[in-house]
């Protein structure tokens, strides 16, 4: 019997990335089965790495941020600067099928991997450039820029109209996932192609900004399209709906999302079985008629005041609401978590298993593999300049000369401390 194999079993991608967006790019690939190598520098961990709430962890590289994207990628620290830096990275190159970068625009062409060049002289490849703001701007970005820049954090703006951030690095992320669908494009357009026929590899451009007006869509439609500017509504549904919003319970907060008259209709009955007053229940009806938003909340808000926020969800979800109550991010992930891959961290002391987020979506056929643990930087130095065909004297030579590196081995006295 044929062995089921992942999506993207097969293919080599080089991630030529840092922080958050690239890497990300190249986990997604590497969640279908891709083999991925990550380029990282010869004299330092990336920020992501260090960064963490475990010192232990953040003092090998392993900080909990990057270990969410670390999981079944291989580790070549190298200084690019150098010439048999450059020799190994254009021979790993050669044989890949995909290189992820987010350099500012010019950085890779000073290292001697021009875009364009690369394609030309590889059919075969695709580039997948990550930028900021595009190609032809050379400003520096960071997800809490971009957010402000594109009108995000606008169209997210309080009750009081203050622009406010969404409170974690979306962009980044939402970029990422950008970055590897159009890398998957391209590599269909790839096998589409008769390999004769191609002569010229294809260069993708993925920006920040693009992937952040993309998300956008909903909030800039009417203002392009009909030349109308939707006032802002004090209600949380993107409907309008009066009867929709985040309300305080007896314990913790409860959404609601009433975006049609069944589902309004359905709250109404919903609060009338849990012995709320009548003549309470048909000022609401009548508020939420009015449209007025703002005593509709308050009305709903002392309503649902009276029972834990537990206990609405379960009489909402049974009358067919849209309501939940509202949960910390790791509350909702340690219950997907049983689904994802789980990986065995090294560690001085003893190794630790931990969930990695999935692809996110589930098919019938293999999709995921069986993830390597996220290693610290370096980690396959030696291995893949040994691979890139360089003999054991140079290879040798470039780590006394700090031009690649590779962490140090656990000892025993490690294990006791």
């Amino acid at each position: 019997m044929e062995q089921i194999q992942a999506p993207l079993a097969g293919l080599r991608v080089i991630d030529w990335t840092h922080v958050l967006a690239g890497p990300f790019a190249g986990y997604q690939l590497g969640l279908l089965g891709a083999e991925v190598i990550r380029i990282e520098r010869a004299d330092g961990d990336d920020m992501i790495r260090i960064k963490g709430a475990d010192p232990e962890l953040a003092a090998l590289g392993l900080g909990e941020a990057f270990i969410m994207q670390g999981a079944g990628k291989r580790s070549l620290a190298l200084d690019a600067r150098d010439i048999r830096a450059r020799k190994a990275l254009a021979t790993l190159i050669s044989g890949a099928d995909v290189l992820l970068e987010n350099f500012r625009p010019g950085k890779l062409a000073a290292l001697g991997f021009a875009p364009q060049e690369l394609i030309e002289r590889h059919p075969r490849l695709v580039v997948c450039s990550i930028t900021g703001f595009g190609p032809a701007s050379n400003r520096r970005a960071y997800d809490h820029v971009i957010q402000a820049a594109s009108g995000l954090m606008a169209a997210n703006a309080g009750s009081d109209g203050v622009p406010q951030r969404v409170g974690f690095p979306l962009i980044d992320y939402s970029v990422g996932q950008q970055a590897a669908l159009a890398v998957m494009s391209a590599l269909y357009r790839r096998e589409r192609q008769a390999a004769q026929s191609r002569v010229i590899g294809e260069w993708l451009q993925v920006s920040m900004m693009g992937a952040a007006l993309t998300l956008l869509a909903p909030t800039y439609a009417a203002p392009l399209i009909s030349g109308v500017e939707v006032p802002r509504s004090a209600s949380t549904a993107f409907s309008g709906n009066p009867l929709s919003g985040t309300f305080a319970a007896a314990e913790g907060q409860l959404a609601i999302v009433c975006n049609s008259a069944e589902q309004s209709k359905a709250l109404l009955t919903a609060l009338h079985e849990a012995v709320i007053e009548s003549t309470l229940v048909q000022e609401l009806r009548e508020a939420a008629e009015r449209r007025d938003v703002p005593h509709t909340h308050e009305l709903l808000g002392t309503m649902l005041s009276r029972r834990t926020a537990a206990d609405w969800e379960t009489l909402l979800i049974h009358h067919g609401v849209p309501a939940t109550a509202v949960v910390r991010p790791a509350q909702s992930a340690a219950e997907a978590a049983k689904d994802w891959p789980h990986v065995d961290l090294e560690h001085p002391k003893a190794k630790k298993r931990v969930a990695v987020p999935g692809i996110g979506f589930t098919s019938s056929e293999l999709l995921t593999p069986q993830l390597r643990a996220p290693v610290r930087r370096g980690a396959d130095t030696r291995s893949l300049l040994s691979q890139a065909g360089l003999d054991d004297a140079v290879i040798e030579a470039m780590f006394a000369d700090g031009v690649a590196s590779e962490p140090e081995r656990f000892t025993d006295q490690d294990a006791s401390a």
